[in-house]
This record gives structure tokens, sequence and C-alpha cells, in this order.
């Protein structure tokens, strides 16, 4: 989602948000590590939470809390951003330090609901006992038992202990739905899958592609880009494959390596968006999510929209896809059968991609924006909601 320059605070024309906060309006606080612009992630959610904040900007006043090289307060389209002057900590540090400043923000700025959007290592920033107003878990990504596979550190059990505390959780597919009532069972638990634009299907281009295609976040671990890049290499495949994605330097320079050794024709483009990203979608004859750890999977959603099969290994929280090709966990000999296989099926393409298409056509990015506006709104009706961060003194350039 691209968004117009921002302007600092000040006078000016009165936005949605600014009118909402002089009406008296509900105030309503998202926090998300992730955004867009971020030179480390700007994953698929930073542009839900955008997403939700335009939906609730002009009804509530909205401030999103986010992390950025320098503190201070920017508005954009009728919402108030407020950046933690962390991003000089980089990627891990830094979303250490954002857990660490989350409960000074959540005591110091005044609202009526906090939507958090979990971060990694461990998810939660246990918000629900420093808010003064109703908290609400946004489960984006779950990260704790993979955290402990990457770092050998058991953060699932901080995750798990902080669920506990949460009254209300979103979270994006039914196994997420589990998790979370195994650990918090007296939760109310929803299931918002997440939405995109919808997209026409060009029955014309159905089935047909020049290569295919990763669209992600460049992460060797947790994306499986070292499992796609060694399948692609046993399946003997001429038709070449491009990778469309950024990282961390320090991941960025693994695939570089990764690539480099790689036999075959691999090309990585590195950040792809707007209608370069749709040409490189459409012209593509499948898409390949090798992740070991995923929560939905907004770029198979994507790819789903322009009539594009999905190989992926399975995931129980990729389930929810129709029109794709699962494979068994992390066989890469599996993997490489079908996308030789998948390679050469012009027919299957065409058929797993109507399906897929048709698929995708379920999850629209208005009808999902929606769902969070009733949540938001019953939420805030509750008992007990009245009973806000009145007389709360105002954040500081530093929340």
């Amino acid at each position: 989602m691209s968004r117009r320059s921002a302007a600092a605070a000040g006078p000016g024309p009165v936005g949605a948000g600014e009118a909402a906060a002089r009406s008296g309006a509900r105030r309503v606080v998202i926090s998300s590590f992730d955004s867009a612009g971020n030179p480390h992630y700007n994953g698929g959610g930073a542009v839900i939470v955008d997403m939700i904040a335009d939906r609730l900007a002009g009804h509530f006043e909205v401030t999103v809390v986010t992390a950025g090289r320098r503190g201070g307060t920017v508005v954009r389209d009728g919402v108030r951003y407020r950046q933690l002057p962390i991003g000089w900590a980089g990627p891990r540090a830094g979303q250490l330090m954002f857990h660490a400043l989350l409960p000074f923000a959540a005591r110091r700025i005044p609202h009526d609901l906090w939507i958090e959007n979990f971060t990694p290592p461990f998810s939660t920033s246990f918000l629900p006992l420093f808010s003064r107003g109703r908290v609400m878990g946004l489960a984006q990504n779950f990260c704790g038992k993979e955290m402990l596979r990457r770092y050998r550190l058991p953060f699932f059990l901080v995750e798990r202990f902080g669920l506990r505390f949460y009254s209300d959780v979103v979270v994006l597919n039914p196994a997420d739905h589990a998790l979370v009532s195994r650990y918090s069972p007296s939760a109310t638990v929803r299931v918002i899958p997440n939405g995109i634009q919808k997209r026409r299907l060009d029955e014309r281009a159905l089935g047909r592609g020049e290569y295919v295609l990763f669209l992600g976040r460049v992460d060797i671990w947790e994306k499986g880009l070292d499992l796609l890049l060694a399948a692609y290499e046993r399946s003997g495949l001429a038709t070449p494959m491009l990778v469309a994605g950024t990282g961390t330097r320090r991941e960025e320079r693994r695939l570089a390596a990764l690539v480099a050794a790689t036999r075959g024709d691999v090309r990585w483009l590195g950040y792809v968006t707007g209608e370069d990203k749709r040409e490189l979608l459409e012209r593509s004859a499948f898409v390949l999510v090798p992740s070991r750890h995923e929560t939905f999977s907004l770029a198979a959603l994507e790819s789903m929209s322009c009539g594009k099969p999905v190989v992926h290994f399975d995931l129980p929280t990729l389930r929810w896809m129709d029109g794709d090709v699962r494979v068994p966990p992390f066989d890469v000999g599996a993997l490489a059968r079908e996308m030789r296989h998948l390679a050469g099926d012009e027919a299957a393409r065409r058929e797993l991609g109507r399906t897929a298409h048709a698929t995708a056509q379920r999850y629209g990015r208005d009808e999902t924006a929606d769902r969070y506006f009733t949540v938001v709104q019953e939420l805030l009706s509750a008992p007990g909601a009245d009973t806000a961060m009145e007389g709360s003194p105002p954040c500081q350039q530093t929340c």
C-alpha cells in the first residue's frame, strides 16, 4: 500500500483523524514494529496495519505506534504515527527495544483500545498489564517456536505465558485459533484472514508464464529459501527462477551467496512493488512459498488473485488455500518433482490458476477491513470499555 508523504502535525487542513479527535471520538492505538518503508522488513503485516488504520480513521482517533530512526509524530491520511526512536538499533535489537518501550507508551498514550500487533522474538509485550484501556492482541505471527529453532532460546515459553493475559485476540487462521485457545482458554479468539484488492481474471493468461517466482521477505531460514534453491537445482528446470524481496543486510548477503552457488538460471531482483509487482506476478507460471514458518502468506494471496497456482509445504497455517499444490513439509525432493511437473503442464496450471483466483475473491481487502471495524466497535461498546485513560499525561516525543 503506497501512501503520500506525511506532513508533520501542525497548522493546516483538518484531516479525518483530527476531526475525529475534536469531535470527542474514541481513541484507538495500534502498535506495530514493522511499517511501510521499514528498511529491514516492510512486510505484509505492515500493509494490514495500514489497512486497519485507514478503515478506522474518521470514526475514531487513530494512532499507530511504530519504530523509526527518530522519535516524533507525523500525520498521514488522518492517522497519527508516533515513532519510537529505535531504528538505529537494527532489526533484532530494535525489536527487543520495542518490547521494552511499549509498556511505557501504553501508560502514557491516552487510548480506549490498544491493538497490539505481536512482535518477535516472543510475540507479546504483556500490554494488558500496563494499559488502562482495553487491549486486543493481533497475532499476525507466532514466532516463539521458530526462535527456539533459530537461537536455541525458549522464547515460546514467554509467548505462551503472555497469552494468558489477553482477553481478546485476532488470529489469521484456524490453526492459530487453536493455539491461542489452548494457552488462554478464557480469551475470545477471532479469525480474520488477510485481504487484498480483488482483481479481474484474464482468462487468456491462465496457465501461461515465463518463469517461476518467489515473492516475499528475504529470510533464509523462515522463508525456506535454502530449501527452494536446493529444490530448483535438483529439478533441472530450464525455466528461470526469479526471487523478489529484501531483508536485512546479513540475510541478503546469505541469499547472494546461495544464488551464486546454485546451478541454473536464478535471478534475484530485490524489492518490487506497485505495477512492477503486478506485472511480475502476471508473467509468472506459478509462485513458490517454501516457508518453514508462515502465518498466512499475503504473497500467496496476491499470487492467487492473479490466477497463479501456489506451490508450498503443507503447513497447517496454509491450508486455507485452494488451487494450490501441497508438498510434504521440507521435502526438497518432493518440491523439486512438483516444480518440474507443474512447469511442464500448462493445462494443470490453467485449472489450478482458475481455482486459485476464485478462492482469492473470498479474501477482499474491504471485507477484511470491515471485519476489523466491527470488532473494534464491539470492544469499545462492551461493558467496562469506558474505563479509558482520562487524565493521562500526553506522550512526549520519545513515545
